[in-house]
């Protein structure tokens, strides 16, 4: 099992546009819309690292997503 969470700037004002674009990802697990550098914070679980990546690919895809920074858990 694979577990991350996924830092997410996007588009002022899109926040809970992208928030529900982010909860419909397959393997996203959680989400949460939060104030600070970062606007959408979730957490992702694949079973391979490998899903993970995609799912976080996904991710970048999403309009009004500007940037991400991922945590892998080890």
């Amino acid at each position: 099992m694979s577990l991350g969470y996924v830092a997410i700037h996007c588009d002022t004002g899109r926040e809970v546009q992208t928030y529900e674009k982010i909860l419909a990802t397959p393997n996203v697990k959680e989400a949460s819309i939060v104030m600070g550098l970062y606007d959408i914070v979730c957490k992702i679980e694949a079973t391979t690292t490998k899903d993970l990546e995609k799912a976080v690919l996904q991710i970048r895809k999403i309009p009004h997503v500007q940037t991400t920074m991922t945590l892998l858990v080890l």
